[in-house]
């Protein structure tokens, strides 16, 4: 089972958590970059759902249904 959390976070503090991550899996400075520059380019490369209202999806007026 999957937990579902929305955080917000500044990409400097991402970056940076990242690479402490990755330094816990090896100690070759060039694997820790590998392993952080994937993880991040995965995260910012999975589609995040979007979040409609409860009443249903909008539309914009002109957009053809």
């Amino acid at each position: 089972m999957r937990a579902s959390l929305r955080k917000t976070a500044e990409l400097g503090e991402v970056v940076v958590t990242a690479f402490d991550k990755a330094a816990s899996y090896s100690t070759d400075p060039r694997e820790v970059a590998q392993l952080a520059t994937r993880a991040i380019a995965l995260m910012l490369r999975t589609p995040r759902r979007r979040l409609t209202s409860a009443r249903g999806p909008s539309f914009v007026v002109g957009d053809p249904l």
